[in-house]
């Protein structure tokens, strides 16, 4: 979607992130946002000429779920600042930041970007990584700025899409640890976090799978189900209260998403694993007040 400067902060809020923006000459300002979802994922391919983005505490909702967003410099230079950090990129570089903290970015001329927007999961010290320069020709981030361009363009059937963007997920947070490593700062993981962030992490791959329950998690796990539990209690949450958490964000998700105006409520039921419309309508409307149908009209409104 093309946009001038008055309507720049609606489109950019709907794409990714609320914020508030500043231009140096806001009568020429022109930009471009490309939003591809994938699942729980999405891509967002961004072309504008110079602006800050300025998102603080009152642009976070507090009962967002959060979310990771890796940033591909394609042309032109940019700066990012959150965690006490500046990160100035240029083409070929790669950042992250954290969409649940305040942060601050700076596009230059000839701004042209690609980001990555992934479910936070587990308890990676994001803190310790966001807004620091990742240069495109080390470690893994040839491997995942090349496979997040290609999936961009890429024309394929949606469950291989999807596949492929879980695939973009698992690379980025490796990526993520690997460079907290190359930093000397990844220390080891306490065996009830390091289980907490498997079993998130494999909610998230599995979530269209009805066949997705805690058994089988702890099985995949090689975990059994009671310990399984115990642990997740420690964070005052079930095995089953999360996924269908989860399952539940990701219809309300869709449901509010133009795109998918024309796809049945049904239909997006049974794509995040629900099998049972009524206990599905029971679960939107305790956490909505409406209906799916109604809560659907009332977001497109």
């Amino acid at each position: 979607m093309e946009s001038d400067a008055t309507a720049w902060s609606d489109v950019v809020s709907d794409a990714l992130v609320a914020a508030d923006f500043a231009f140096s000459r806001p009568e020429r300002f022109r930009g471009r946002v490309t939003r591809r979802r994938l699942g729980p994922t999405s891509l967002i391919a961004m072309v504008a000429h110079p602006h800050v983005a300025v998102r603080d505490a009152e642009h976070i909702a507090p009962d967002a779920p959060p979310e990771t967003l890796l940033s591909v410099q394609l042309e032109g230079r940019a700066e990012f600042r959150q965690d006490g950090r500046t990160a100035t990129v240029e083409p070929g570089d790669l950042v992250f930041y954290d969409s649940a903290r305040p942060v601050e970015i700076v596009a230059r001329e000839g701004y042209r970007s690609l980001c990555f927007r992934f479910p936070t999961t587990g308890r990676r010290r994001s803190d310790e990584l966001t807004a620091t320069r990742l240069r495109g020709t080390e470690g893994l981030a040839p491997a995942v700025a090349g496979l997040l361009t290609g999936l961009q363009s890429a024309r394929a059937a949606p469950a291989g899409l999807a596949a492929t963007a879980q695939q973009a997920v698992e690379l980025a947070r490796t990526l993520f640890d690997d460079e907290l490593a190359r930093r000397g700062l990844l220390v080891a993981d306490d065996p009830h976090d390091a289980l907490r962030t498997a079993f998130d992490e494999h909610v998230e791959a599995h979530l269209a799978d009805p066949d997705l329950t805690p058994r089988a998690a702890a099985a995949a796990l090689f975990v059994s189900p009671r310990h399984l539990h115990a642990v997740l209690a420690e964070d005052g949450r079930t095995p089953a209260g999360t996924i269908r958490t989860r399952r539940l964000e990701r219809c309300l998700a869709d449901l509010a998403d133009p795109g998918e105006a024309s796809t049945p409520v049904s239909a997006i039921a049974r794509r995040w694993g629900f099998t049972n419309a009524t206990r599905f309508g029971q679960l939107v409307r305790d956490r909505t007040g409406h209906t799916p149908t109604a809560y659907r009209r009332a977001m497109l409104a």
